[in-house]
């Protein structure tokens, strides 16, 4: 998906004239890449906000009107307010549509594990994102990842996912963890403190068992005491 974004040159810059800006309804913006100087630039708030809201999200491929020229482009390192729901800045690089480009993707996951169904265990997500290189027009919006079938222990890694033709992994050899299934935390120290319980019993036991032939043998030399005395 492309999306026309209208730019301009920024001459001043500084915390003070990017509020100002801000407040005007425009992001601060730097633009770099495939060689040529970066370029600081004025885009429409509302044009870019409506760009990140497409299916492709922050993989849409940009092209940014600057004076004559229309630069294809992506978004990069999108800088958000602290508190406010804001974007104060943008990094775009410019890019060759038929050259690859590495993108960070989101992984859905589908389906509830057999682990969670009968095992009770439950779905631990470590990363729901991957880096993949590909051209600009061949980035997916997202990759959906059956896990009905994990159990308990079982996890899929980076390059355990089916991707689409013309994508690849930025990292050939990505073991990350995305998700696993696990025993919550709860139950595994019950079952610690049942263990224990038990252990204890069983000690129990042997201290009584202890305790009941020591008591036989100390009948049996009394016994013996008083056949001597005889």
């Amino acid at each position: 998906m492309e999306i026309t974004l209208e730019a301009t040159n920024r001459d001043k810059t500084g915390s003070a004239e990017s509020r100002r800006l801000r407040s005007t309804g425009f992001i601060p913006a730097v633009m770099y890449g495939l060689g040529s100087e970066p370029e600081s630039l004025l885009i429409n708030a509302r044009e870019f906000n409506n760009a990140l809201k497409t299916e492709a999200g922050s993989n849409v491929i940009l092209n940014v009107n600057v004076g004559k020229d229309s630069i294809p482009a992506l978004a990069r390192e999108i800088q958000r307010h602290a508190f406010k729901d804001e974007i104060v800045h943008v990094d775009l690089i410019r890019i060759d549509l038929s050259q690859t480009v590495e993108a960070d993707v989101q992984v859905n996951f589908l389906g509830t594990p057999l682990g969670v169904k009968e095992e009770g265990g439950v779905v631990q997500t470590v990363n729901n994102t991957i880096s993949i290189t590909a051209l600009p027009t061949s980035i997916p919006s997202s990759i959906d990842i059956d896990i009905s079938e994990l159990n308990v222990g079982d996890n899929v890694t980076a390059t355990d996912i089916d991707l689409p033709d013309g994508v690849e992994l930025t990292s050939e050899d990505d073991e990350s963890i995305l998700v696993t299934i696990t025993i919550p935390r709860a139950v595994v120290e019950d079952e610690e403190v049942l263990d224990e319980g038990l252990e204890g019993e069983e000690g129990d036991e042997e201290a009584g068992e202890g305790d009941e032939e020591s008591s036989e043998d100390a009948s049996e030399d009394t016994e013996s005491a008083e056949e001597s005395g005889e």
